[in-house]
């Protein structure tokens, strides 16, 4: 795969997990308010589950800001709904700097979230073996990759870990208000990065750090999506379950 390949399939696996991340967000609370028909518990529900998340996200915020020289105020990691109906999961008080500092501290948790979900997805789990099995097409080795990966110890824990970190670690709202400066950085080091493996006179080993930049993101990318899919799959089940058990179903909003 060349470079503008894996730059094209970086682009579109990030935006096709905002919709992912939109559809857990919603049923992750709908299954608990089917529960337990009170939106307060399904909130306090909601907060637990992605705790994990959440935190990795306000410290990257909160150690983004102090690497920077910016000051940081209240740290809480309380969650709370705001008159927008947003439900903010924890926050960070920072005072309002230059347009590029402060976007570079609303882009922090996506950075560390995605080192996080790399160190687990291939430093723990080796799910890279995976993609190879995938690759090669034959049903016996891929049987035989899920089958080490599924010996791994704690191995659903860490699904757990990438499944939380991953859905907490796009920025909200309030994180993409000066991120207009950042995106046209990031454009930038994004095409230098792969016009790197389009000049001859780069040498080779500049060129495979670029793209083995690009291509260790599309990893993370990659990763969080195929998890993402899975716990869909088992929300989706556990909702029609209970759904069915109780009688009622949660009517969402479209």
């Amino acid at each position: 795969m060349n470079g503008w390949s894996i730059l094209f399939w970086l682009i579109v696996s990030f935006l096709l997990m905002y919709p992912l991340k939109r559809w857990i967000t919603a049923h992750v609370q709908g299954v608990a308010f089917l529960l337990t028909g009170s939106p307060q518990v399904a909130m306090w529900l909601f907060w637990a589950l992605f705790l994990p998340g959440t935190v990795l996200h306000e410290i990257s915020h909160w150690l983004t800001a102090f690497l920077l020289g910016v000051k940081r105020g209240r740290f809480t990691l309380w969650p709370h709904m705001k008159k927008s109906g947003e439900l903010q999961m924890g926050s960070v008080q920072v005072e309002l700097s230059d347009p590029f500092r402060h976007s570079l501290i609303g882009l922090a948790p996506l950075l560390f979230g995605t080192l996080a979900v790399l160190l687990i997805g291939q430093g723990r789990l080796e799910l890279g073996r995976l993609g190879a099995a995938f690759g090669s097409g034959d049903l016996e080795v891929i049987g035989q990759a899920v089958g080490q990966i599924l010996r791994v110890p704690d191995v659903w824990l860490w699904f757990y870990l990438i499944f939380a970190i991953s859905n907490a670690m796009l920025p909200s709202a309030s994180d993409r208000e000066s991120w207009r400066t950042v995106l046209i950085y990031l454009a930038l080091a994004l095409t230098l990065t792969v016009g790197l493996g389009l000049n001859p006179s780069v040498p080779p080993e500049l060129q495979n750090f670029g793209l083995a930049v690009i291509a260790y993101l599309l990893f993370a990318f990659v990763i969080t999506i195929a998890v993402d899919l899975f716990f869909i799959l088992l929300i989706a089940s556990t909702e029609t379950v209970f759904t069915w058990m109780l009688g009622r179903r949660v009517q969402y909003n479209r």
